[in-house]
């Protein structure tokens, strides 16, 4: 009796924990979601620290600001050119209207053709929801939310950087720390390299066939690609509304959707797996779960963060005892049988 009112007891301490947990990271998103982004950036930025100070063998500190300053770079121009592409969107509003009514149109006239098989499907009622749709307020709220995650940016740059300098020091780290730093970087570094070569591809097709705000999509398509499954879905549809205003049902839609979803496709299902392998050491249905669990804790953001958060996670759970085996069910593997 005594040991199942214990055993109760400490289940319903651990879900309490839990819950109090949760709400914590719900409470604390402003702060907590720079800061992990930041403790992502400096592992990544932190082997290239030392690639820099061996190759041009200069003292630590300036290889630091040299890294830091590069990234202030990066960060600024693609604040800039986002900015820009975002303002050219909001001024063209009026002609994206007027290319919604062409295309609506356009669909009517070929669900007209249905009327042979008796089939009558009327777009009246969304096409004028479609026209009187407040489009200017809509691409002005985008904008504003966009400029507050840029903002976050620059945030987590500062984080960023008050990390590299306080870990130049040349402070001793233990093993789990450094096994966390080395899984996070290899993440990281690969998935940001295979994210940013997708989106130079996925760019350079929405260019040659000349559709309006190539480099939002572009971009949106590396930051997609940081979500497992799903993000690459996203990034194919994402950019198809302006296609199919520009060109309708035409053969560029078709070609630009096929080389898009075959990008995708080549790079998340055929390279990444083989570059990448097994280096976060996560089941597929582990990473679903992770994926629905911090999308509703953070949002967007925490979908962004969930397979490295995971991972991390499942590093500290097998060097405790007593959380080791929680950390083989996240790996896929029933405890005591590795």
């Amino acid at each position: 009796m005594d040991e199942t009112y214990a055993r109760t007891n400490n289940i319903c301490l651990v879900f309490l924990t839990m819950v109090a947990g949760t709400a914590a990271l719900i409470y604390m998103r402003p702060v907590l979601i720079p800061l992990i982004f930041a403790i992502f950036v400096y592992s990544v930025l932190t082997p290239l620290v030392a690639w820099v100070q061996e190759r041009l063998k200069i003292p630590k500190f300036v290889a630091v600001i040299a890294s830091l300053f590069l990234f202030f770079l990066l960060l600024t121009a693609t604040v800039l050119i986002f900015i820009n592409s975002v303002e050219s969107f909001v001024e063209g509003v009026p002609k994206y209207k007027q290319s919604v009514a062409v295309g609506l149109e356009f669909v009517e006239q070929q669900l007209a053709a249905l009327n042979i098989f008796n089939i009558n499907l009327e777009l009246s009622k969304f096409t004028d929801m479609v026209q009187t749709m407040p489009l200017l307020s809509l691409a002005q709220r985008l904008g504003s939310q966009l400029l507050t995650f840029l903002g976050n940016l620059f945030l987590v740059f500062i984080f960023t950087a008050f990390m590299m300098t306080g870990g130049s020091r040349g402070s001793k780290k233990s093993k789990i720390v450094d096994e966390v730093l080395q899984k996070v970087s290899s993440y990281v570094g690969a998935k940001a390299f295979l994210s940013v070569l997708t989106g130079f591809l996925v760019y350079l097709i929405l260019l040659i066939f000349g559709i309006e705000l190539a480099f939002i999509f572009a971009l949106l398509t590396v930051l997609l690609n940081f979500i497992p499954n799903i993000g690459s879905i996203v990034a194919v549809a994402l950019p198809l509304p302006i296609v199919f205003l520009q060109y309708q049902f035409s053969w560029p839609f078709f070609v630009i959707l096929t080389l898009t979803g075959a990008i995708q496709f080549s790079i998340g299902s055929v390279i990444e797996p083989k570059l990448m392998g097994s280096s976060m050491d996560l089941h597929p249905v582990t990473v679903l779960m992770c994926l629905i669990f911090w999308g509703m804790v953070w949002g967007i953001a925490g979908m962004f963060l969930a397979v490295p958060i995971t991972a991390v996670l499942r590093i500290v759970f097998s060097k405790i005892e007593a959380t080791h085996s929680f950390a083989e069910i996240l790996a896929g593997r029933l405890p005591g049988k590795i």
